[in-house]
């Protein structure tokens, strides 16, 4: 895929009188912490909750009449989706989408309410795919690459003019990648007008293709994805997007969906942000960095692309507990107690004490490590975060052996 500066103009033109700029905004509270400026990129503004309406319309707008005509087919699990529903609907185009059948049933929903058909087929979007080829023979429609079409790139690239004009002195880009089109686009466009920026592409570990492919210096496809970034989930990376991003990506980073899910939390909590997991997947991977060599952001403006906000409402409570959980906000233990009558009041004295508060508490009377004369319980606890988990833990151990659990 050959990418040229003069094709993001022209998207830049294309896209103007329908897709406004984003704001970028800096986070007071990520920025004490880690000791720089960090801003955030919220893609999770546009209309339809993400990025991906910039290459759709990028890609409408270069249609001939006789295409237009025809309408439009996109295969995507939600927010590719969304943006060819709403790009056609600004362009009076017909869209048809075909959706896996285990897509949240919120951007199916979202979907229609654009004026799309949705077909659910296929029980991820490999076999979704499959099905769009065999629905394109019998059916003449236009089709939208959620990624791999230099239009689409071209739109997604647009992001890297704005945050020119927002941060002309940017130090750091951060992007999360799935099939790629977003940071080859922002990575393209960033190493022509930015005077010296790092582009940072991140991904989940369990759908890594991408970013192994780029640290190994070959294409490398995964036998299975897992991640609740189901924005990101893609299994097999494309020649043209590798090499494209192999020439302009500094550094790839994957990180575990627990460190996405504590980062979304924060987002939650303290930027007061509801993003997905592949926009809070980037302040995982910049913190995963920075823990390696904080002084390497010292002062430095790092920019993280918040590139969209559709999360399916009923995984929020299931990531929230695990963001708890890695952030040592909810903890569990098991504890070893005298099976006589106060030896759990005591246990709960420490812990009323030391300020945790009791959510759960499980006898477990026939565990292999404990004596006849004694019990077990499984706390659930929840504190302050890790330092005062330590103090607590520290507490109950000066009176009873601990087993720690889901620490």
């Amino acid at each position: 895929m050959k990418l040229e500066l003069k094709g993001f103009e022209q998207a830049l033109e294309n896209i103007r009188p329908y897709v406004a700029a984003t704001p970028l905004i800096k986070n007071e509270w990520l920025s004490k912490k880690f000791n720089c400026e960090i801003f955030l990129k919220l893609e999770n503004m546009q209309p339809v909750g993400s990025f991906k309406l910039r290459g759709a319309t990028n890609f409408m707008a270069h249609m001939t009449e006789e295409e237009k005509k025809l309408g439009v087919l996109a295969v995507s699990a939600g927010n590719h989706a969304q943006g060819v529903a709403w790009a056609a609907e600004k362009f009076g185009l017909h869209a048809t989408i075909i959706m896996p059948t285990s897509s949240p049933l919120t951007k199916i929903s979202n979907t229609e309410a654009l004026g799309a058909s949705v077909i659910l087929k296929g029980e991820n979007v490999d076999e979704s795919f499959e099905f769009a080829k065999e629905y394109l023979q019998e059916n003449k429609k236009v089709y939208i690459h959620p990624f791999n079409h230099e239009n689409v790139v071209y739109g997604q690239g647009t992001i890297a003019y704005e945050l020119k004009d927002q941060l002309p002195d940017a130090d750091f880009i951060f992007g999360s990648i799935g099939g790629g089109g977003l940071m080859a686009g922002i990575g393209v466009v960033a190493k022509s007008i930015f005077d010296k920026c790092t582009i940072v592409g991140c991904q989940s570990t369990g759908a890594a293709s991408m970013i192994k492919s780029l640290q190994q210096g070959k294409l490398i496809e995964s036998e299975t994805v897992a991640t609740f970034a189901d924005g990101i989930k893609v299994k097999k990376p494309y020649l043209n997007l590798y090499e494209t991003l192999d020439s302009v990506i500094d550094e790839a980073i994957h990180v575990s969906d627990d460190k996405v899910a504590k980062s979304l939390l924060d987002l939650i909590e303290n930027a007061r942000i509801i993003t997905e997991g592949a926009g809070a997947i980037n302040l995982a991977a910049f913190e995963e960095l920075y823990e390696r060599n904080p002084r390497r952001f010292k002062g430095k403006k790092v920019v993280l692309v918040i590139c969209g906000g559709n999360i399916d409402i009923n995984l929020i409570d299931r990531i929230i507990d695990i963001g708890l959980m890695e952030s040592k906000r909810r903890v569990k233990m098991k504890v070893i107690l005298e099976d006589k009558p106060g030896g759990l009041n005591l246990l709960t004295e420490i812990l009323s004490t030391t300020n945790a508060n009791v959510l759960q508490v499980y006898h477990l009377r026939d565990e292999p490590q404990i004596q006849l004369n004694q019990s077990m319980v499984e706390v659930i606890i929840e504190t302050k975060g890790e330092e005062h988990t330590e103090k607590v833990f520290s507490a109950v151990r000066e009176k009873f052996e601990v087993i720690p659990w889901g620490v």
